[in-house]
């Protein structure tokens, strides 16, 4: 792993803090309703357990993939052949933007399917690239989500790792999943990235983001509860999941799994926040990632 020109932020101490409530009012509620078996779909429409970025404005449908295809560009002299977006909830309707920089086939994984249904929301994203002189493919009086996603050449594989199976070894060129890796189930990280070391090419870019506080008050308070409860169904159904593993864990993981990493960008707590220093012993956290609020990470094939 190398951090050299790594970018270095001090968070303010409440950095991710949420809404002002003490944190354990908001993991009882989140258990309340898992309780309830709400299906989720119902609980998002209801304003709850809402993914945290749903936001669908220019910046992120249009220059995020223009930033990351370009940082490929920059290095291979082309736009990557073959993209991969790991949880993109909503932001499936970027699949214009990749199709008009070229980087045709795209796939977007995910757990479960939140990517509008109605294709005019596709044909908008179509119409900001074309706005800013890129290629985009015409969308306009498409029936539905899937015929705008084939008209860009683009894929959903929804459910577990096993859906990554449908892409072939070595055709991603490009890898980008944004705060997703820390909702990945703890034991399951190890598969899924020895899946995006099959899938990635040689040449292959990887940027993955991740936040490394607890969600429910930006700090590490979830680190209190014990894994045979963090790791049950009712945490699962509530929303409330991390996978409480730590950066050096989890650079760990991907250079066992085949990738070499670097830090683009961490921010830092000024001091331990609450929680730190009363995580549950079988954790075994090291003392350094107490402090890592948040990290992007860089990681290639080796």
């Amino acid at each position: 792993m190398s951090d050299e020109g790594t970018r270095q932020d001090v968070v303010p101490p409440d950095y991710a803090a949420g809404a002002g409530l003490p944190w354990w009012a908001k993991v009882a509620s989140k258990l309340a309703i898992a309780a309830l078996r709400v299906p989720p779909a119902l609980l998002r429409r209801a304003g709850v357990n809402r993914h945290s970025f749903v936001a669908e404005s220019e910046s992120r449908v249009l220059h995020e993939p223009c930033t990351r295809a370009g940082e490929f560009a920059n290095r291979q002299g082309r736009p990557p052949r073959g993209v991969l977006e790991l949880g993109p909830g909503r932001l499936v309707v970027r699949a214009p933007a990749y199709a008009a920089l070229g980087c045709a086939p795209v796939w977007f994984a995910d757990v479960e399917d939140d990517a509008p249904g109605d294709p005019a929301a596709y044909a908008r994203v179509a119409e900001l690239a074309r706005g800013m002189g890129l290629p985009a493919p015409v969308l306009d009086n498409l029936p539905d989500k899937a015929a705008a996603l084939a008209a860009c050449g683009a894929r959903q594989l929804i459910g577990g790792t096993e859906v990554l199976a449908a892409i072939p070894d070595g055709s991603v060129e490009l890898i980008v999943s944004d705060v997703v890796l820390e909702h990945v189930r703890r034991d399951a990280l190890p598969g899924l990235l020895a899946e995006l070391r099959r899938v990635a090419a040689p040449n292959c870019l990887g940027v993955h983001a991740v936040d490394f506080h607890d969600h429910v008050g930006g700090a590490l308070n979830t680190l209190r509860f014990p894994p045979r409860f963090w790791e049950g169904p009712l945490v699962a159904r509530s929303g409330l999941y991390v996978n409480r593993l730590g950066l050096s864990e989890i650079l760990a993981a991907f250079e066992k799994a085949g990738f070499a990493t670097r830090l683009r960008d961490v921010r830092r707590w000024p001091a331990p926040p609450a929680g730190a220093g009363a995580a549950h012993p079988s954790l075994a956290r090291r003392a350094e990632d107490e402090l890592i609020a948040f990290a992007r990470i860089e990681a290639l094939p080796v």
